[in-house]
């Protein structure tokens, strides 16, 4: 500090904070916290006295210097100190990664944990993996979040009241050596040979002991179905990639049906444009809502699900007389599905032909329907080709009349001990109260969970189960591929495997690692031929994340057409009546991931609503019946009643309602904490209500399971609920009174023009404004992006991906409604056609990072620049908010974050990644093209000495992609893939008549139809 005599120049913060000048300025002209901003607001309204910019922007913009230059005095003192004894393979600062198995669905997809010093932060597909191949979808990118929930059940409970494992362990073995042995454990499927095999040593110690499995959007129909036409319960394992038509009666095979990875990987195998001819299966979907699948068919027909179940009949007659083959009568008086008989015979024609090469999949779980299906499967010689019984799927085991027996037992008094594991029952089936209602009934109940939940909270006896990403565990969904489990952190609190309870509970307590270490070692390690000891197989598995073993084909009995009993379908929907279809969305799936906000404000990929599910009615059923978007309308079935607001959704049957599973699930009230307090509006979730509402209680009772054809009644009300929507415009064509023509943001062509002519539907021709009058010339490298819409399904995926890598915040439903959501890739979904038949396209949008970037030259702090490789940047330190970025950017792709979006839960945050900035309010943020990925990439090459090599550097949403519709890399190596593909006839650029040169580029889709689009 200089000094002259006795003047002082300048004082330290510390000094000068506590001078009268500095604290009268302060309250003066800085408001302490954001309330009073509010608060000021309020007034001026009330007052109806117009508030000033000047005074505004003292509240709301300086307030913010005033509380920073404040925090700079007395900021909190953070000591770093070094590893005095660095642990083995780590070093700080640099990503660990572990391969597992993810948990968040019983498909069992390969993944890669990154870890972070001993903390996980980011899942992504393992490449090698057999099954998934690289691929992992939304919900196992999000299932990391879940792992840092502050509300995860980390201790046992009795009676609501915390306590330790020894005391649980006590009671079970009391409850267990009363009564008669009447044991039973209620599981989701168990995918685990070494669970599955404690299972087995816990029941035989009761005479009477029961494993029942129950999934809450049941395939039990499947398998029963092969149970009566080939006499073994057996899930087929489905190869989408050998078919070459593929036709499907309401499965969702690319969103939630089984295997959505592995079936998108398989499906985009069967769809390739290499190779000459390209092959290009035929996709043919039957469907009354509109899909993700139904929106990437080729052909897409309407219909209720009774008339998709009539015209799946009428097919297989078809079939039938070109085979020579005698079926049973399964009509019941119904004379037509209401399809039009060329279309029934253009399909059966269709199959026929590619018969041994076809594949017909059906959604709906009724046993009736599924036996047609396997009928046309064996007729068409598509067993053991398109679809294999001898190495069966294992991802769902469910069984719907087991559930309903159990059902039967409890309410009768014959349960002694009830433990439920990792299920929901009261929240998930139809009957659910009911069902809690029996279980008062059973003299000891205990509940293995994640949370308190529904059904936990009547259960005596509620314990925490382990985290997948806590866990050792196996898991072998098809025969002879065995993936692995390998805890990825130290356990939080003290839960529990099932594995390891049971194994206590039968007097054998053993650590999770020694229980599937020891069935491997008797049952898994003979099977393998390459080691000669166990260890080195046990080291090679789990580093590998999976181990391959031979199998034995499981032998299928005979073919039987099965029991000619009349199928029980209506075509003939009366006009005032409305089918019901429930469906998963691809996030919230049955409502196990409720409490994962990630998942929760991911848009829907079809309808690009978050934060709630809702009533789909077809646009011209609401035109009939008067009713308006958001409008809340009544669902009845039965005795059961839900209210909900509708959202008109065009491609659907005019007499088909849809409502999504998963929502109103106790504890999502806490997501009215989301956002910015005190500018919630009346969208925010009310404190004590749920985020939806459950619609698993209009299934129907009496069958346990979903059947998707329940009759509803709807009745409008007078209230109306907005909802938050990421996308209010849906079509590419321009309004008849501007033309009418199609823009080609997105192109499309159908195969027989693409073969004469590659560049087929990519034909614009456009005049090109130049405004500079000079390209710069990139010397290195040049990174660019191209993205294969004949790939893309709308999976979202990449979103979540993302949205994990880049460190971007949950907003909340009130501020997606204000248009302030913050993830940086967003999913575009194009209708054409009309209302009532529509084509669907999607279109990943990020950052375009063009050459010549109309953002970079109204920036007016340089906070928005050009790399010498290609990156348009985004300085965070120097941005001011403006926005003039996002004002002209024409591809509407920068986020503004208006206010600190972080929850103030330290324990959620430990999932950010650190190689990220965390961003506060008032900046613009973006797409880098996942720069800190490039900086690695470039570090690592550096020190080996050579350079990066093609394929080295995979973005987030690249890396995670099930269907490889992503490809990144440098545009001026030109034996690189993207350079391949940038020279591919197919590709273009979005707004390319501007001149912004984008170095994201996309690839037209071709649609194996004899008629569509052409540029």
């Amino acid at each position: 500090m200089a000094k002259s005599k006795d003047k002082v120049y300048w004082k330290g913060l510390d000094e000068r904070e506590q001078t009268p000048e500095f604290k009268q300025t302060l309250e003066s002209e800085f408001p302490a916290s954001p309330d009073e901003v509010g608060k000021l607001l309020e007034d001026a309204k009330l007052s109806n006295v117009r508030l000033s910019r000047r005074s505004f922007l003292k509240a709301a913009g300086f307030s913010i210097a005033g509380t920073a230059l404040a925090s700079c005095a007395r900021g909190p003192v953070e000591k770093s100190l070094p590893l005095l004894i660095k642990p083995e393979e780590i070093t700080p600062g640099k990503a660990v990664w572990y391969a597992s198995t993810c948990g968040g669905c019983r498909a069992g997809c390969g993944i890669l944990v990154k870890t972070r010093e001993g903390r996980p932060i980011k899942i992504e597909g393992n490449p090698e993996h057999p099954l998934s191949k690289g691929g992992v979808c939304a919900v196992g990118q999000a299932m990391v979040l879940t792992l840092y929930d502050s509300k995860r059940l980390l201790q046992p409970q009795v009676q609501g009241q915390e306590t330790d494992w020894s005391r649980v362990d006590a009671l079970v073995r009391e409850a267990l050596t009363q009564g008669s042995g009447r044991v039973v454990l209620l599981t989701g499927t168990i995918t685990s040979p070494s669970t599955r095999a404690e299972i087995e040593r816990f029941l035989t110690r009761f005479p009477n002991g029961q494993h029942v499995e129950y999934d809450p959007v049941s395939y039990s129909a499947i398998l029963d179905a092969h149970e009566h036409t080939h006499g073994q319960r057996r899930l087929p394992h489905y190869r989408f990639d050998r078919a070459e038509v593929i036709v499907s009666f309401e499965a969702d095979f690319l969103g939630t049906w089984l295997s959505p990875v592995e079936f998108t990987r398989a499906y985009v195998r069967g769809r390739t444009l290499e190779g000459k001819p390209p092959r290009l299966s035929r996709h043919i979907q039957f469907e009354g809502r509109l899909s993700l699948t139904g929106s990437n068919a080729d052909q897409r027909i309407k219909v209720t699900p009774d008339q998709a179940g009539a015209a799946l009949v009428e097919i297989a007659e078809r079939v039938a007389q070109y085979s020579g083959r005698r079926i049973p009568d399964w009509r019941a008086g119904w004379q037509s599905s209401g399809v039009a008989p060329e279309v029934i015979e253009e399909v059966a024609n269709a199959l026929w032909e590619k018969r041994g090469r076809s594949l017909v999949v059906c959604g709906l779980n009724d046993v009736g329907l599924q036996r047609v299906v396997n009928f046309l499967n064996h007729a068409l010689n598509n067993y053991g080709n398109t679809l294999d019984l001898e190495r069966p799927s294992r991802q769902w085991n469910g069984n719907d009349r087991a559930v309903q027996e159990l059902f039967r037992r409890m309410q009768a008094g014959e349960v002694d001990a009830l433990i439920l594991a990792d299920v929901n029952p009261v929240y998930s089936l139809p009957y659910g109260q009911t069902f809690g209602e029996a279980l008062q009934k059973v003299p000891f109940t205990l509940a293995l969970s994640h949370y308190v939940d529904e059904t936990a909270e009547r259960c005596q006896v509620v314990a925490p189960l382990l985290h997948p990403l806590e866990a050792w565990d196996d898991a072998e969904v098809v025969p002879g591929q065995i993936s692995v489990s390998q805890p990825v952190i130290h356990r939080m609190g003290n839960p529990r495997s099932l594995r390891e309870a049971l194994a206590a509970w039968r007097g054998k307590p053993q650590d999770d690692l020694s229980l599937v270490q020891a069935f491997w070692r008797q049952h898994i390690f003979p099977r393998q031929r390459q080691f000669g000891s166990f260890q080195p197989f046990w080291d090679r598995s789990v580093h590998d994340g999976f181990a391959e073993v031979p199998v034995r084909p499981e032998p299928v009995g005979s073919f039987q057409v099965g029991s000619d009993k009349a199928l029980t379908l209506n075509p003939e929907l009366p006009q005032d009546a409305f089918a019901l279809v429930l469906y998963e969305k691809v996030g919230m799936r049955d409502g196990r991931h409720a409490f994962n906000p990630w998942l929760q404000e991911l848009p829907d990929p079809v309808t690009k609503a978050t934060w709630d599910n809702y009533v789909c009615l077809a646009p011209a059923t609401a035109k009939r019946l008067g009713i308006q978007q958001g409008q809340v309308v009544r669902v009845t079935a039965g005795e059961a009643t839900v209210e909900l607001p509708a959202l008109l959704q065009p491609g659907q049957h005019e007499q088909v309602v849809a409502i999504a599973l998963g929502y109103g699930r106790k504890g999502t009230d806490r997501f009215s904490k989301i956002g910015p307090q005190w500018l919630q509006s009346k969208l925010t979730v009310a404190p004590g209500d749920t985020v939806g509402r459950n619609a698993f209680v209009l299934a129907q009772a009496h069958a346990r399971s979903l059947r998707f054809d329940n009759r509803v009644q709807l009745t409008p009300t007078d209230r109306k609920m907005d909802l938050a929507l990421t996308q209010t415009h849906h079509t590419i064509t321009v309004p008849e009174n501007l033309g009418g023509q199609r823009r080609d943001m997105v192109r499309e062509t159908v195969l027989a023009a693409y073969i004469k002519d590659p560049a087929s539907g990519n034909r614009y021709e456009h005049e090109v404004l130049q405004l500079w009058p000079n390209d710069f010339v990139y010397t290195g490298h040049h990174w660019a992006l191209a993205i294969d819409l004949n790939r893309c399904t709308g999976c979202s995926a990449c979103v979540v991906s993302c949205q994990a890598e880049n460190n971007v915040p949950v907003v909340g439903k009130d501020e997606v409604h204000r248009r302030r959501e913050l993830h940086w890739i967003r999913i575009d979904r194009y209708y054409s056609g009309d209302d009532g038949d529509v084509d669907v396209m999607f279109q990943p949008v990020m950052c375009q990072h063009c050459d010549h970037a109309p953002c970079e030259s109204v920036c007016p702090v340089l906070a928005t620049v050009h790399s010498e490789e290609g990156i348009n940047q985004q300085i965070y330190n120097r941005c001011v908010g403006t926005r003039y970025c996002a004002n002209n950017c024409p591809y509407k792709v920068r986020r503004f974050n208006w206010f600190d979006y972080w929850r103030r839960d330290e324990k959620e945050n430990l999932v950010l990644n650190p190689d990220v900035t965390t961003r506060s309010r008032g900046v613009m943020e973006k797409c880098s093209l996942c720069v800190q990925r490039i900086q690695e990439a470039r570090a690592e090459a550096r020190r080996q000495g050579r350079d990066i090599a093609d394929g080295e550097v995979k973005l987030a949403c690249e890396q995670s992609c099930p269907a490889d519709a992503i490809v990144f890399g440098d545009m001026n190596d030109p034996n690189s893939r993207v350079s391949k593909l940038i020279a591919d006839p197919r590709h273009y650029r979005m707004l390319e008549e501007m001149n912004f040169r984008p170095t994201v580029g996309y690839m037209t889709k071709v649609r194996n139809r004899e008629e569509g689009v052409e540029g």
